[in-house]
């Protein structure tokens, strides 16, 4: 055996207590708004799949601010659904309502909008088994890159003890599945770009269509990975028709567009889009240049601060402030990086990804490739504030370069 493989026992046995460390810290890492409003649109589940009537979850225009409507059309379907099917199995029927942002944490808590400990362990169990998959996914597709043991376990070391993607991933959001799912497609799409076989192109339509119902972010990772395909893997009608089933899962988990989902799709841009100037407007960590939004693509895999909220409703929370230090010294919430770590981390990401540019001829390595400059590209242009969970999916990304930048330039 080369010694560049470990033996698939010992690879399986790291694997495996990487994703248990994830496992372990789910119940307490600190809470987050967003979880209110994620539970409570878990509700979903229950009208589309148990009651059978997602004609119920149709929006209809004009849309209220903050109504459920508009919570629908803002926030997507994988997450809430997989939520929901966990609180129904758990035997939750009185759904929490949303958090109310524009009040303080107390008048959430006085008002009954912090969710039960029962729903909340609930939704975090479908959400950290999602983000456990993370860690296979990031060692399977360094693993393809370089066919050597050592760096893919890296990778999947990295993301498995990354403290951004701990925090939002164990949490009842949507990041676990946007996160997760944006490497499946990743890891299916170099597959295929190896070598088409029919499961794996019905599995990527799927996988893709799972994505986009996550966030409307999820077409970041779908279509930076189908396009390349499309653009230099032959034949072409393959992956269009893979982007077809993707549209088509897309539209079945997604009822809140349909009967104009053109005009509905529009719509949520535009009410997402004033939402963000909203956010942009009040918060301090607003970008102010051009300049700031390319030092952030540097600064947030490895050289910033865990971000536990955003709002500053929640700054006067003594409750969160509590849960905060638990979760700190718990050993639970991931790697602490010196800056100078950091800084060599960072110089490792330009080395993996000039690592794939040389490994040009091999189609896993363009699609990989093409996906990680797509998405900084991406969260360039659209991304106008410094929230970290913004960034997420690029953290994951640069995790995979520098295992990719530890297999070397030669040619898988």
């Amino acid at each position: 055996m080369s010694s560049s493989r470990l033996p698939r026992s010992v690879v399986n046995l790291v694997l495996v207590l990487l994703m248990l460390y994830i496992w372990a810290g789910w119940s307490i890492v600190p809470f987050h708004g967003d979880e209110a409003d994620h539970l409570f649109k878990s509700h979903d589940f229950l009208t589309y799949a148990v009651k059978g009537h997602p004609d119920q979850l149709l929006v209809t225009p004009p849309i209220q601010i903050d109504s459920p409507e508009h919570i629908r059309l803002l926030t997507g379907t994988t997450s809430a659904y997989l939520t929901g099917l966990m609180l129904w199995l758990g035997g939750v029927y009185d759904w929490p309502p949303p958090w109310y942002y524009a009040y303080p944490v107390q008048w959430n808590i006085d008002n009954g909008r912090w969710p039960s400990l029962t729903a909340l362990y609930l939704g975090r169990i479908a959400m950290t088994f999602l983000a456990m998959l993370s860690v296979p996914l990031a060692y399977n597709i360094v693993w393809l890159v370089g066919r050597r043991s050592w760096p893919a376990l890296i990778a999947a070391a990295l993301i498995a003890t990354h403290p951004a993607w701990l925090l939002s991933s164990r949490r009842v959001m949507q990041e676990a599945a946007l996160g997760s799912l944006s490497l499946a497609v990743v890891w299916l799409g170099m597959l295929n770009a190896r070598r088409m076989k029919l499961l794996r192109w019905l599995w990527l339509g799927l996988v893709s269509g799972l994505c986009l119902a996550v966030k409307p972010t999820g077409a970041i990772s779908v279509g930076a990975v189908l396009l390349t395909l499309w653009l230099t893997v032959s034949p072409r009608w393959r992956w269009l028709s893979a982007g077809a089933i993707a549209l088509t899962v897309y539209l079945i988990l997604t009822p809140a567009i349909w009967g104009a989902p053109i005009s509905r799709v529009v719509l949520a841009a535009e009410l997402r889009a004033e939402v963000l100037q909203g956010q942009t407007r009040a918060s301090p960590d607003a970008y102010q240049h051009w300049s700031e939004r390319a030092l952030a693509l540097i600064q947030q895999p490895f050289l910033s601060e865990v971000q536990y909220y955003e709002s500053d409703a929640f700054a006067d929370g003594p409750r969160l402030d509590a849960q905060i230090t638990r979760y700190q010294t718990s050993g639970l919430a991931g790697w602490q990086m010196t800056p100078i770590m950091g800084w060599g981390a960072t110089i490792l990401i330009g080395w993996g990804m000039v690592g794939l540019w040389r490994r040009n001829p091999d189609p896993a390595a363009r699609v990989l490739l093409a996906w990680m400059l797509l998405t900084a590209l991406a969260l360039l242009l659209s991304v106008p504030l410094a929230w970290q969970r913004y960034y997420l999916v690029w953290s994951l990304a640069a995790c995979l370069a520098i295992g990719v930048s530890l297999c070397g330039w030669n040619h898988s």
